[in-house]
């Protein structure tokens, strides 16, 4: 068997399995097969981009790089129907995503401490995150790093993504690191917003409406930038009014 012959077939065996019935980004399948070959990223994108023209009846490629196994083409049809039920559900208000969303960058330790913010505190246009997050040091520590500020728009479906990146892109001014946290109910457009999101460093982060609750997966992470000092100043000043938040994030004290 060659090479090519090889990753094909951990591609398939990859999108064959359960979670993977809904379809896989290119970049995800891509990554998941060179971490389970060995084999270099490079070598796996030239056996496996072409994959739905070489193979169209095992592979399709329903949205603009989501790869799908055509056995499954009836299952992906079924859960966008059950997402359109879903966005008529008046009752589902992005501030039931703030907590859950929250639990989920702590427990994955993108941040140390957070609290829902919300509102329009800071005063500007696009100027307040939905979720405000620190990476702080424990007060015992011997070695104790710059105080890291992360801030975390998040939107339902219906969101403008131009609106989204804009708001994203404005909290870079006083934050170290901003996540973007986006329904994916949409493959085209998240595949698309993913690429601004990392040529921006914005951290992206996808979430499916399910009976058992909210899923969330990380597409993109990142990296800490260099904010504005006076800007993030300006922003701590204001944040002091809402002071029960201000002494659990910045001061580890409850007020």
């Amino acid at each position: 068997m060659s090479k090519k012959e090889q990753i094909i077939k951990k591609a398939l065996e990859i999108l064959a399995r359960p979670e993977s019935r809904s379809g896989l980004r290119f970049s995800t399948l891509l990554q998941k097969v060179a971490s389970e070959t060995g084999d270099n990223i490079n070598t796996c994108n030239g056996s496996l981009y072409n994959l739905p023209n070489e193979m169209p009846d095992k592979v399709i490629r329903p949205h603009r790089g989501l790869f799908l196994l055509k056995e499954n083409e009836k299952f992906l049809k079924d859960v966008a129907e059950d997402v359109v039920e879903q966005k008529i559900d008046s009752k589902f208000k992005e501030e039931d995503i703030y907590e859950p969303a929250k639990n989920y960058l702590l427990g994955n330790e993108e941040c140390t401490h957070a609290v829902v913010v919300g509102g329009n505190i800071f005063g500007k246009k696009w100027g307040t995150p939905d979720i405000l997050g620190v990476i702080r040091a424990n007060s015992d520590a011997i070695y104790k790093p710059i105080l890291e500020l992360i801030a975390i728009e998040i939107k339902k479906e219906g969101y403008d993504p131009v609106e989204a990146l804009g708001q994203a892109m404005a909290y870079k001014l006083f934050a170290h690191r901003t996540w973007l946290i986006l329904p994916d109910d949409d493959h085209a457009d998240i595949e698309r917003i993913q690429g601004i999101a990392i040529t921006a460093n914005i951290g992206l982060i996808s979430f499916l409406r399910k009976s058992e609750g909210l899923e969330f997966s990380t597409l993109n992470r990142p990296i800490s930038g260099r904010p504005d000092l006076t800007e993030v100043n300006e922003m701590l000043e204001k944040f002091k009014k809402d002071k029960k938040n201000y002494y659990e994030l910045i001061k580890n004290e409850k007020y």
